[in-house]
Protein backbone atom coordinates (compact mmCIF):
# COMPACT_ATOMS: atom_id res chain seq x y z
CA UNK A 1 0.00 0.00 0.00
CA UNK A 2 1.33 3.43 -0.95
CA UNK A 3 1.71 5.82 1.97
CA UNK A 4 3.05 9.37 2.29
CA UNK A 5 5.86 9.86 4.73
CA UNK A 6 8.22 12.62 5.81
CA UNK A 7 11.74 12.40 4.43
CA UNK A 8 14.60 14.45 5.87
CA UNK A 9 17.50 15.95 3.93
CA UNK A 10 20.01 16.87 6.67
CA UNK A 11 22.41 18.48 4.20
CA UNK A 12 19.79 21.19 3.55
CA UNK A 13 18.98 21.93 7.23
CA UNK A 14 20.14 25.34 8.45
CA UNK A 15 19.06 24.94 12.08
CA UNK A 16 16.40 27.68 11.99
CA UNK A 17 14.01 25.50 14.05
CA UNK A 18 10.92 26.73 12.17
CA UNK A 19 9.78 23.10 11.96
CA UNK A 20 9.94 22.74 15.76
CA UNK A 21 7.98 25.94 16.26
CA UNK A 22 5.31 25.04 13.69
CA UNK A 23 4.83 21.59 15.22
CA UNK A 24 4.62 22.81 18.81
CA UNK A 25 2.29 25.69 17.91
CA UNK A 26 -0.28 23.61 16.08
CA UNK A 27 -0.14 20.75 18.57
CA UNK A 28 -0.34 22.57 21.90
CA UNK A 29 -1.58 26.08 21.05
CA UNK A 30 1.68 27.64 22.20
CA UNK A 31 5.24 27.82 20.94
CA UNK A 32 7.37 25.42 22.94
CA UNK A 33 9.83 23.37 20.87
CA UNK A 34 10.15 20.87 23.72
CA UNK A 35 6.62 19.73 22.82
CA UNK A 36 7.38 19.22 19.13
CA UNK A 37 7.61 15.85 17.39
CA UNK A 38 10.77 17.01 15.60
CA UNK A 39 14.09 18.08 17.02
CA UNK A 40 17.09 19.73 15.43
CA UNK A 41 20.26 18.11 16.68
CA UNK A 42 23.35 20.29 16.54
CA UNK A 43 26.40 18.27 15.51
CA UNK A 44 29.00 20.72 16.81
CA UNK A 45 32.04 18.66 15.76
CA UNK A 46 30.82 18.59 12.17
CA UNK A 47 29.22 22.04 12.13
CA UNK A 48 25.88 20.61 10.97
CA UNK A 49 22.24 20.64 11.99
CA UNK A 50 20.26 17.42 11.73
CA UNK A 51 16.42 17.17 11.76
CA UNK A 52 15.20 14.15 13.73
CA UNK A 53 11.55 13.06 13.81
CA UNK A 54 10.07 11.04 16.64
CA UNK A 55 8.73 7.56 15.83
CA UNK A 56 5.10 8.69 15.82
CA UNK A 57 5.84 11.25 13.10
CA UNK A 58 7.74 8.68 11.06
CA UNK A 59 4.90 6.14 11.31
CA UNK A 60 1.87 8.30 10.58
CA UNK A 61 0.91 11.83 9.52
CA UNK A 62 -0.14 13.63 12.70
CA UNK A 63 -2.73 15.79 10.97
CA UNK A 64 -1.12 19.07 12.12
CA UNK A 65 -1.15 21.54 9.24
CA UNK A 66 -0.33 25.21 8.93
CA UNK A 67 -3.40 27.44 8.86
CA UNK A 68 -2.64 28.62 5.32
CA UNK A 69 -2.15 25.03 4.11
CA UNK A 70 -5.26 23.38 5.58
CA UNK A 71 -6.50 20.19 3.91
CA UNK A 72 -3.39 19.80 1.76
CA UNK A 73 -1.98 16.82 3.64
CA UNK A 74 1.29 18.66 4.26
CA UNK A 75 2.46 18.48 7.90
CA UNK A 76 3.20 21.77 9.63
CA UNK A 77 6.89 20.90 9.99
CA UNK A 78 7.26 20.25 6.24
CA UNK A 79 5.24 23.31 5.24
CA UNK A 80 7.31 25.62 7.43
CA UNK A 81 10.75 24.48 6.19
CA UNK A 82 12.29 27.18 3.99
CA UNK A 83 15.30 25.15 2.89
CA UNK A 84 13.82 21.85 1.70
CA UNK A 85 15.24 19.80 4.57
CA UNK A 86 11.83 18.13 5.03
CA UNK A 87 9.53 16.85 2.31
CA UNK A 88 6.68 14.46 1.76
CA UNK A 89 7.50 11.38 -0.29
CA UNK A 90 5.51 8.33 -1.22
CA UNK A 91 6.64 4.98 0.07
CA UNK A 92 5.36 1.47 0.52
CA UNK A 93 3.84 0.41 3.81
CA UNK A 94 4.55 -3.14 4.92
CA UNK A 95 1.43 -5.09 5.76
Amino acid sequence: MLQNRIVTHPEKCRGCRRCEMACSWTDQGLMNPRLAGIRIWKLEDEGKDYPVLNQQCLDNFCGKELREQKNTGIPACVGSCLFGALEMAGGFENE
